[in-house]
């Protein structure tokens, strides 16, 4: 009963590591990888076991914590003193993962769900590279003349399906440097499409278009709308360009 006494404070109490087969990943892709529970001076019951998806966005001067996805890795069972438990997993990352930075750290949080007791907890630091499509894009507009000098997350308070927004923002070089201030990327992807708004600023003017492609055939389906008229077009950066030219 000590020993118990003690686990429910925390000392002494079950031990999780989660070991992920790799620590690189775009949206959409499996993330494999086992949890290992190895019990502590008395026996206690795992009522669950979570996996969190957990990305950062700032609020004012504040870095917010967001848990984008929760994932069910076990039912309850019982631990037995200093017991080791493996439990294998495979889980997908959300196509509209945003991509992770240094200032905006992604991150997969296990925890165990023990009544009565400090939930043990371990956190794991992943990196997430841009979606194929997007990443393809953002080539494409650094090759035209923009350099990326800013990715963050910013607080979206009216949006329903998260609280934040990825801004992807470029500077003109050679060219279009004094030309334009600022190019703001924003991405919206899911299993089926990528939406790409494209913001470009000119002083006080700011001029908004947007694109669109079917994942199924990126290539054949990219199509521009602007004022309200959809036009197929071959590449966003091209298309920029010759926005720029109006």
């Amino acid at each position: 009963m000590f020993y118990k006494a003690l686990a429910s404070l925390g000392v002494g109490s079950a031990k999780v590591d989660t070991r992920l087969e790799r620590s690189q990943y775009q949206p959409g892709e499996n993330v494999k990888g086992e949890v290992v529970i190895r019990g502590g001076s008395a026996s206690q019951v795992i009522d669950d076991i979570y996996l969190y998806l957990v990305v950062h966005y700032l609020k004012g001067d504040k870095k917010i914590p967001f848990v984008m996805q929760k994932y069910h890795l076990s039912e309850s069972f019982e631990l037995q003193e200093r017991e080791y438990q493996i439990i294998p997993f495979q889980i997908r990352l959300p196509f509209d993962t945003p991509m992770s930075c240094g200032r905006f750290p992604i991150y997969l949080k296990t925890g165990l769900d023990i009544k009565m007791a400090k939930d043990p907890t371990d956190m794991d630091r992943i990196e997430v590279f841009p979606h194929p499509t997007v990443e393809k894009v953002l080539g494409e507009i650094e090759r035209s003349g923009f350099i990326m000098y800013r990715l963050f997350n910013e607080h979206l308070p009216d949006s329903k399906d998260r609280p934040f927004i990825q801004i992807f923002q470029f500077r003109p070089t050679d060219r279009y440097h004094g030309f334009l201030d600022e190019l703001n990327l924003f991405f919206d992807v899911d299993s089926h499409d990528v939406q790409m708004d494209v913001e470009i600023c000119r002083g006080t003017r700011n001029l908004t278009t947007s694109f669109s492609w079917d994942l199924e055939d990126p290539d054949g389906t990219l199509t521009m709308n602007d004022g309200g008229h959809q036009d197929q077009v071959s590449s966003p950066a091209e298309t920029i360009q010759s926005l720029l030219q109006r």
